[in-house]
């Protein structure tokens, strides 16, 4: 909470507007480069429970800031991304998931429109 007001013996708490973190635009190249090599894979030799479209936040070591991407499906499918450098610090795990979410279905329509998104 960013600050109290006391209104005639009311307590009236407001909360400060927090301006959501870009996490997508500064790992953008590297999210296309593994989301291409995992879709042409998967149009090669996946199966149905290993499409991209179930890929998805699976870690962030804030030690090594590596991001880990990978399938909610299947544990063996994955990808990681080098976040050195880009200062990400605490990574809001519901902030990444609503921008990759997008940034997925994006992808996947623009590159890959054979892959289902439903």
């Amino acid at each position: 909470m960013a600050r109290t007001k006391i209104n005639n013996y009311k307590l009236t708490l407001t909360k400060k507007k927090q301006v959501m973190k870009d996490y997508i635009t500064p790992i953008k190249t590297q999210l296309d480069e593994a989301m291409n090599i995992h879709c042409a894979l998967f149009c090669t030799i996946g199966s149905e429970g290993e499409t991209p479209r179930y890929y998805n936040f699976r870690n962030y070591d804030l030690k090594s800031e590596i991001l880990t991407i990978g399938s909610t499906q299947t544990r063996r499918l994955f990808f990681e991304i080098d976040c050195k450098g880009l200062n990400f610090g605490y990574l809001q795990s519901s902030d990444f998931w609503q921008q990759f979410k997008e940034y997925r279905t994006n992808f996947l329509k623009q590159n890959y429109s054979t892959i289902s998104l439903i």
